[in-house]
């Protein structure tokens, strides 16, 4: 018996919500101010108020004036005001109400992790449901927030490269407790669609279908989970708000191999190698997601195999220009053989030198020079050279065959600066240029 009661109340103890670590109330203006108040309201007569039950009755009860009651929510749309007050009666503002706001930052301080939205529902307002969240994520918007009597914001986003700033009044602002929560992938169990805050009605945009997959950004509030949607590979991430009931966590599947180095993508990055052991979570398209040392990346689906890769194969004759080609077309400009293991292009910044020793291949573009050391194989020293500045990189992959406009290659050496060299033709891809065809 007393093992039975031990083990009830451990599962007891597993169910039941912590308590909250802040005050269940606050002092201000004479009165307790309780978690959840947005303010309290009088009346310049005896009124009465309505709310509607469930069955789709009415109640009403009598207040009397000068009576101070609490207001639990606000509701503003159609240029109206309603308060909410306990029990469920609701409140037109008019000339007979006398409402008084609690200042924000009383009321944040009832929370452990306060997060702020607007519930402004005016008809010309969008910004009903945003989310004024503080920092910063790749491709969304970012505020620096400061709590006062009302909520002050700076708000950037990427795309505009400029700074905007405004107040919004208290009643503007619900605030709810933010949960954290893990940052695995969810699947939708219905149609949804994209909200760009946590409300219900909230700015929207597509729809999504059952089984969309989603990453969790980890936190959780008003009863919606923060989320990216990740499309194709090299696509923007699309951020988005989506109900707790909706969402089911996405299961690994099975083991799968790195067929070469990769950089596995997500809310970190992490270096993958040829023969690396993943769990497959899911796939979209040409992206897939997987599981590594208990987190989550996604990668080209191309760069999974279900059975262990080939070798890598090893670089060891030059992967430099060879003697028969007299022309290079980059984007960037028409390249032409000047000298042994020298092309220029019109403008005298533009050249291309290439070298090899016993030790190294070393090939020079434009000014930025690549010092590769032999032989060549994946993970080998890559350095790099730039306005004096040295880096030391390395190399990504070995491709077997690799296809770009100006042709299929073999051996293509990747290295970890996002560049891409091919025997007998030098470097063909990279951030600043690409090859399009050679003579």
């Amino acid at each position: 018996m007393k093992k039975y009661m031990i083990t009830l109340l451990i599962v007891l103890a597993f169910f039941t919500n912590p308590s909250s670590s802040k005050a269940a109330e606050a002092q201000w203006d004479g009165a307790q101010v309780v978690k959840g108040q947005t303010g309290k309201m009088t009346f310049t007569k005896d009124v009465k108020v309505y709310k509607k039950n469930a069955n789709g009755t009415y109640s009403s009860m009598t207040v009397k004036r000068n009576n101070y009651f609490r207001v639990y929510d606000i509701e503003k749309y159609d240029n109206k005001t309603f308060y909410w007050m306990s029990s469920g009666y609701r409140v037109q503002a008019t000339d007979l109400v006398v409402f008084k706001k609690v200042p924000l930052n009383i009321r944040a301080s009832l929370y452990d992790n306060p997060g702020y939205i607007n519930i402004n529902g005016q008809a010309s307002n969008l910004n009903y449901g945003t989310h004024y969240l503080k920092g910063f994520e790749y491709g969304a918007p970012s505020y620096d927030i400061v709590i006062g009597e009302n909520l002050y914001y700076d708000y950037t986003y990427p795309s505009e490269g400029n700074i905007r700033g405004g107040y919004i009044d208290a009643t503007d602002i619900r605030i709810a407790e933010t949960i954290k929560r893990d940052e695995g992938l969810y699947k939708l169990t219905a149609d949804t669609r994209h909200l760009r805050g946590p409300m219900a009605g909230g700015n929207a945009g597509g729809k999504y279908s059952k089984g969309t997959v989603f990453q969790s950004l980890g936190i959780e509030i008003n009863g919606y989970i923060r989320m990216q949607e990740l499309g194709t590979w090299g696509e923007d991430f699309i951020f988005t708000y989506i109900p707790v009931t909706l969402l089911q966590p996405v299961q690994a599947q099975e083991k799968r191999y790195i067929r070469y180095g990769v950089v596995g993508k997500g809310k970190k990055s992490k270096e993958l190698k040829r023969f690396d052991e993943v769990m497959l979570l899911t796939e979209k398209n040409m992206t897939a997601w997987i599981e590594i040392d208990g987190e989550t990346y996604y990668v080209p689906k191309k760069v999974l195999a279900t059975i262990k890769p080939n070798e890598s194969p090893v670089i060891t004759t030059s992967f430099l220009p060879n003697d028969t080609l007299q022309q290079l077309v980059y984007t960037n400009g028409v390249y032409k053989k000047t000298a042994n293991n020298r092309f220029e292009a019109q403008s005298n910044n533009q050249f291309i030198d290439y070298l090899e020793t016993e030790q190294t291949f070393s090939y020079e573009k434009d000014g930025i020079k690549y010092i590769f050391d032999k032989p060549v194989t994946e993970g080998s020293k890559v350095t790099r050279i730039e306005n004096g500045m040295k880096n030391e990189g390395f190399v990504r992959a070995i491709h077997y065959t690799f296809t770009e406009s100006s042709g299929t290659f073999n051996n293509v050496v990747e290295t970890s600066y996002g560049e891409f060299f091919a025997p007998g033709y030098g470097y063909i891809k990279g951030y600043s240029s690409e090859l399009r065809s050679y003579e």
